[in-house]
C-alpha cells in the first residue's frame, strides 16, 4: 500500500515541487514544470489510500480545524513536516474533492529562505526592498504555482536583517519558517492563531510591528485593513492570485462597490509601492529549473495619476512598457530570459499575453530587466 513516505521520496528522488494524488488515478509529480506519472500499471490510488494519507499528513493540533473545513467547504490547507532520512522537510497541502473523488495536492515548501538571486528575480526587486524604513504595499501577484510565496519569503528574509524590527506574518497555513533572521518575528496561522484574516489584520496593529506580511488579500475586508495598517506607518506585503500588474490593480477595485472606487484609487496612490507579477518558465539551462518571468509596476510620483485617475487607468500598462524605473513588463522579461538563453523565442511565445509584440521586442538588442 502506498504511504505518504513513498511519495516524499520520491519527490526528493526526482527534485519535484509538487505531488498529486487523486482517487482512481496514478501518482503524478510535478518535474520541473511539468506532470509525471509514477508508479506501476493498474496502480491506481484508492479512496481509502488518499483518506490515510490525509490522516497521516494532519497533525493532532489540525485534524478537527481541517476535518471541520473539509467537510463545511470541501477542502482544506494546512502544512506538513516530516523528516527523510535526518533531512527536514515540509509541504504545503491541499485536500479536496474533484467530481466527488478525494484528492491531495502537496507543494514542496525549502526549509531554507531563497534569495533574489537563488529565485533568478531581476535586481528590481532587490531595489525595492533596500529601504526598510519604506511605508507602505507591496503586492506579488501571479497565478497559482507562480512562486509568490518564495519571492515574499525572499523580501521577508531581505527585511529581517535589521535587528531593529518586528515582522507579523499572518498566513493559511505556514509556509516558510523563518528561524535564523535578526529581526524579531512572529507566524501566525489561520485556526491555530487566529480565526480569520480581517480578525488577525485587526489585531495585529495592537502588536507594535514594523512590517506585516499578509499572505493573500481575499475581500474587501482584507484589502481594507491592508491599506489602514500602510496608513498607519507600516510596510506591508502581501500576494493577490492574477495574472498582469494592471489586473492586480483592477482586482482590488472589483472588491469594493463602484460607488466606493475612487476613494481606493485616492488611497492607492498614495499607499502602493509596488505591484510586482510574476510566472514561471522551464528554463533550457538543465541546472537552473524554473526561472521567472515578471511584470513590475512601481508607483513613482510620476505615474501615480495612472492609479487616481479612472481616465488613465487603461494606461498603466503602457507606463510599464515605458521601462523608467525598472518597470518592465512581461514581454521585456521573456525578452531578456530569451537574450540570456533561458527559454528559445518559441517557449516565450507560449507564455506571452501579446506574442506579436514579443517577436518584434526580441529583435532589439540587449533588452535589460
Amino acid at each position: 500500500m502506498y504511504t505518504v513516505e513513498n511519495f516524499v521520496a520520491a519527490a526528493e528522488k526526482y527534485e519535484a515541487s509538487d505531488i498529486h494524488l487523486t482517487t482512481g488515478e496514478h501518482p503524478r509529480l510535478r518535474i520541473k514544470g511539468k506532470l509525471r506519472t509514477i508508479g506501476a500499471d493498474g496502480a491506481a490510488l484508492t479512496e481509502d489510500t488518499i483518506a490515510n494519507i490525509m490522516q497521516a499528513t494532519l497533525s493532532e493540533g489540525q485534524k478537527e480545524r481541517c476535518l471541520k473545513l473539509f467537510k463545511a467547504n470541501g477542502s482544506a490547507d494546512y502544512s506538513y513536516e516530516v523528516s527523510l532520512g535526518g533531512k527536514p522537510l515540509r509541504y504545503r497541502v491541499q485536500v479536496y474533492r474533484f467530481m466527488g473523488k478525494l484528492s491531495i495536492a502537496m507543494r514542496r515548501i525549502r526549509y531554507d529562505i531563497p534569495t533574489f538571486e537563488q529565485l533568478h528575480l531581476p535586481p528590481i526587486y532587490q531595489s525595492v526592498m533596500g529601504n526598510a524604513e519604506q511605508k507602505g504595499i507591496i503586492i506579488v501577484g501571479g497565478e497559482t504555482g507562480s512562486g509568490k510565496s518564495s519571492t515574499l519569503a525572499a523580501m521577508l528574509g531581505q527585511l529581517g536583517k535589521r535587528p531593529d524590527k518586528h515582522i507579523v506574518t499572518i498566513e493559511d497555513p505556514i509556509e516558510f519558517v523563518f528561524r535564523d533572521i535578526k529581526s524579531l518575528i512572529h507566524q501566525r496561522e489561520m485556526g491555530l492563531d487566529f480565526p480569520d484574516y480581517g480578525e488577525a489584520l485587526r489585531a495585529v496593529l495592537r502588536e507594535d510591528p514594523n512590517i506585516i506580511m499578509v499572505g493573500e488579500m481575499r475581500d474587501a475586508e482584507t484589502v481594507h485593513a491592508t491599506i489602514k495598517a500602510a496608513e498607519t506607518g507600516h510596510l506591508v506585503l502581501t500576494s493577490l492570485h492574477t495574472s498582469t500588474a494592471a489586473w492586480t490593480f483592477s482586482r482590488i477595485l472589483n472588491f469594493f462597490k463602484e460607488a466606493e472606487h475612487d476613494a481606493v484609487r485616492i488611497n492607492l496612490s498614495y499607499n502602493l509601492l509596488a505591484i510586482m507579477n510574476q510566472m514561471l518558465v522551464p528554463s533550457e539551462q538543465s541546472s537552473v529549473g524554473l526561472v521567472p518571468a515578471t511584470e513590475v509596476f512601481i508607483n513613482t510620483p510620476a505615474v501615480r495619476q495612472y492609479l487616481r485617475e479612472k481616465e488613465k487607468e487603461s494606461q498603466l500598462s503602457d507606463a510599464i512598457k515605458e521601462g523608467h524605473d525598472g518597470m518592465h513588463s512581461f514581454n521585456m522579461s521573456l525578452a531578456r530570459l530569451i537574450n540570456e538563453g533561458h527559454i528559445g523565442i518559441t517557449q516565450a511565445k507560449a507564455y506571452s499575453h501579446n506574442p506579436q509584440e514579443l517577436e518584434m521586442l526580441v529583435k532589439v538588442t540587449n533588452v535589460t530587466v
